[in-house]
């Protein structure tokens, strides 16, 4: 039954998720692709123990107000792309924080429309129907229990911020714009979620590594056969790099981040996707030390006192 019960919510994780590809480009709307949505996916849908310290009402209350809050900080401040990134992180973080929640993967729906220069309405609009979706499937797939929330400091934040902030710097002085993709949202979540002092996942660093790369791989060059080569459309690489990803948290136990990285090549030019899985697996790398490094401070700072 437990097997049964895991393949029926993979299913519809993969066919709710190639849905959103299939719509956005069939619209012509490529705002609608949001990949943290695979992310929220694996925590509200796949997960039969809630992970995150939230009520049903506020999924979509915070993502749209996290989507609305990327997008005017890009529409609005008149600043480097660095700058805004980072602002939006801040924001976001901090909020979450004042209301108590700890389902980070908030922080992309900031964060992205900064990345990709998203200049759409359509985006937050997406968000809300897509947040919906979410909550509404949460009911129905219901998970026991509710996670304990457990928050970061004032100056665990600060410390988040400047190890978000370092690799930022990078990007300034070397003025290479494809070395942005090493930042992308989901791996800025990786870093919150090792920041964490009873994070699980600092048990399995290689594991969590090695999904996130193998993400970036499929969901690359998939889209450059299928989409790319073959013509086909690109929801058709996104469900195959979906379905193959899940498969691999059958075996390696699931990280949400990374099936985020999957759909993350949607958005990308094709030149920069023979490049992605590079990136990323330089971006992983920095964003786990950087959480666990900020982890273990908190651990002796614990002790000290």
């Amino acid at each position: 039954m437990k097997t049964a019960s895991t393949a029926v919510r993979n299913c519809i994780i993969v066919l709710f998720l190639s849905t959103m590809v299939a719509v956005a480009e069939i619209s012509g709307i490529h705002e609608m692709v949001f990949p943290e949505a695979a992310a929220l996916c694996v925590g509200l849908w796949l997960l039969p123990k809630s992970v995150w310290n939230v009520r049903w009402w506020q999924i979509p209350l915070l993502l749209t107000t996290a989507a609305f809050i990327g997008l005017a900080t890009n529409l609005l401040l008149p600043c480097r792309f660095e700058v805004r990134f980072a602002l939006a992180f801040i924001v976001v973080i901090s909020l979450l924080r004042l209301v108590r929640c700890n389902m980070y993967p908030v922080a992309s729906a900031a964060m992205l429309p900064v990345l990709i220069d998203t200049r759409s309405w359509a985006y937050p609009l997406s968000v809300l129907v897509l947040s919906l979706l979410l909550a509404g499937g949460r009911e129905l797939l219901r998970q026991e229990g509710r996670s304990e929330y457990s928050p970061f400091t004032l100056l665990q934040l600060v410390l988040l911020a400047v190890a978000l902030c370092i690799p930022l710097a990078v990007n300034s002085i070397l003025h290479l714009s494809i070395l942005n993709y090493a930042l992308v949202p989901p791996l800025v979540v990786t870093m919150i979620e090792f920041a964490g002092r009873k994070s699980g996942f600092r048990k399995r660093p290689w594991s969590i590594w090695g999904l996130i790369v193998a993400a970036a791989t499929l969901g690359a060059y998939l889209q450059w056969l299928v989409h790319l080569t073959w013509g086909l459309p690109s929801a058709v690489g996104a469900f195959v790099a979906l379905s193959l990803m899940l498969l691999l948290f059958h075996r390696f136990k699931p990280f949400a981040p990374a099936l985020a990285i999957c759909l993350v090549p949607i958005l990308l030019h094709g030149e920069a996707l023979p490049f992605f899985p590079l990136l990323v697996a330089l971006g992983s790398s920095w964003f786990i030390v950087a959480g666990e490094l900020v982890a273990r401070w908190s651990e002796r700072k614990k002790m000290g006192q």
